[in-house]
């Protein structure tokens, strides 16, 4: 499982670093993203019940249909996209506050679960962790409150979050490994 979580944190790392360096078209594949997404779940919704199981609905079907045709309406419209990236960066930026906020918490469990280790296996770690997400906090908190940053920024912000929380899984992994 640390295996897998080390790779993870690789990906996100490498990942972060693609949206940072091209920010502008990671903004603007937002809103493209999210309409294909619910092109594919209200695909998924009309297949279960046509798939004719037990226990399905008819709004099951409105619902899907539903879907495809708004995610086809996202799609093809640019307003309606580039309304969608302006959704999905309000919510990006009050995610990041959340997840800032969570990061704190964890750096002091971190912190907690350190000062419980012998001295030689103690490490500075649990700093990281309350930086980094202190460091999110910030950033989301700017966001809400400057729109123009947010709309032109979002992709580097959303680059910079996944690096943070990649880098931040890199350093709980190799705690993990190091309290084993």
């Amino acid at each position: 499982m640390t295996v897998l979580m080390i790779v993870l944190s690789i990906l996100m790392i490498i990942c972060g670093v693609d949206c940072m360096v091209t920010p502008v078209e990671t903004f603007s594949a937002l809103g493209w993203i999210a309409g294909v997404a619910i092109i594919f779940s209200g695909a998924s919704a009309v297949f279960r019940y046509a798939s004719g199981r037990d226990g399905r609905s008819v709004w099951e079907l409105v619902g899907g249909i539903a879907g495809v045709l708004f995610g086809g309406f996202i799609v093809i419209n640019a307003f309606a996209q580039f309304a969608a990236n302006m959704v999905i960066a309000y919510a990006a930026a009050i995610w990041l506050v959340i997840y800032g906020i969570c990061g704190i918490s964890e750096a002091l469990k971190l912190r907690k679960l350190n000062m419980e280790l012998p001295s030689d296996l103690r490490t500075a770690g649990w700093l990281v962790v309350m930086i980094l997400g202190v460091a999110t906090a910030v950033i989301g908190v700017v966001c809400v409150f400057q729109p123009m940053i947010t709309m032109l920024s979002v992709g580097l912000i959303i680059g910079v979050s996944i690096l943070i929380s990649g880098i931040k899984t890199l350093v709980l992994s190799i705690q993990i490994i190091r309290a084993k």
